[in-house]
Parts: structure tokens; sequence; C-alpha cells
């Protein structure tokens, strides 16, 4: 069976690891609290927009337009759950997509010339329990380099960092095998000389 992860399980994990006696519980008001809990968000979130994580991504169709900026007619509200959007195209009554559809992202929304409507795919923050053993212990150890730094041991914070990035060089590398080698359309060349023209 596998294991399942959590935010509290994965902080425990590195304070006892780097030799704190005492497990922390949510909101309990301790510093090793405050220091875990306010470099979690930017640990998290920073790897999952650096990877590409199949736990970690989302495909959403955004209907509801508004006026557009930056040259493009139409603007879409984008999820709040999205740190960033990856991929977006149209598709055509018979669920033809086009990816070459030209869009830019601005915070909570995406520019784009399109009044029917877009598919969206985004970069979500996973639940810790659908997390790689991979990930989550780049996780603990990113947490662990924290309290190094605390303790003002900076070399040791420096090599616990790489060994960080070595664990989620390796949950990329399987999330990676997971996903399609391919977009999930690409026009061929039949297609192109019969759809491309005017």
């Amino acid at each position: 069976m596998a294991t399942i992860f959590s935010m509290i399980e994965i902080m425990n994990a590195a304070l006892i690891t780097q030799g704190f006696a005492d497990a922390i519980s949510e909101n309990d008001g301790t510093d090793e609290w405050r220091l875990l809990s306010r470099n979690w968000a930017s640990i998290v979130e920073g790897e999952l927009e650096d990877g590409l994580y199949a736990f970690a991504k989302e495909q959403v169709e955004l209907l509801t337009r508004s006026d557009g900026r930056f040259g493009y007619d139409d603007a879409y509200l984008v999820p709040p759950a999205a740190i960033h959007v990856r991929r977006l195209w149209v598709e055509d009554v018979q669920g033809n997509r086009d990816m070459t559809v030209d869009w830019v992202q601005d915070g909570a929304k995406v520019y784009v010339n399109a009044p029917d409507g877009v598919q969206i795919e985004y970069v979500t923050v996973a639940d810790p329990s659908l997390w790689s053993a991979n990930f989550a212990r780049g996780v603990q150890m990113k947490l662990e380099a924290c309290l190094l730094r605390s303790r003002e041991a900076y070399r040791e914070a420096a090599a616990m960092d790489a060994e960080a990035m070595a664990y989620f060089d390796r949950a990329r590398k399987n999330s990676s095998r997971s996903r399609s080698a391919q977009p999930p359309y690409k026009p061929g060349r039949i297609a192109r000389a019969r759809f491309g023209r005017g």
C-alpha cells in the first residue's frame, strides 16, 4: 500500500531528521511551526512551477468572457487554484483542437481572440496525499535546509538544497514517463493543407 503524505507529517519528518525532539502540530505557535509553515508555500509552489508533474495539472473549459487587453479581444478568468497556465487551446464543434492560438496570461486572466471560450491546462498545488515519494522527500529536504539556515549552518543547508534538487529531478523524470510524448492534438500535413488555407 502506498504511503499517504500530509503537510504535518512531512514537516515532522524534517524536524526529527534534524534532531528536534518535539513534533509539531498545526498552528501550535512554536518557532519551528512558524519557520516551516512560512516556507512551505514557496518551496512547493516554486517546484511545481519548475517541474511538469502529472499530479499537479488540471484541465478546464473557460466560458465566462470579459473584455480583453494587450491587443486581445477576449479575457477569461483563470481558476484561483492555478499557479500558472501551461497550455491554451480552442475546440470546434467537432472536437478538433487548435493548439496554435496566440494568448497571454496576466495574473488571474488569460487574454486571447476567442469569443466562444477556451480550454486550458494549468498547474495547481495538489494535495500532499497525491504527491510522489520523491517529490515529498524533496520538500522535506528543502524544509530541513530551512531549519539548518535557522541554526546558521549554511554549508549544510546548501548541501541539503542540492540533495533536495536531486530528489526533485527524480520526481520530474518519473512524472514525465507518465505523460504522453506529444501534445493532445497536432494537425498533420493533410489537415494543415485542408483547413489551413482561407
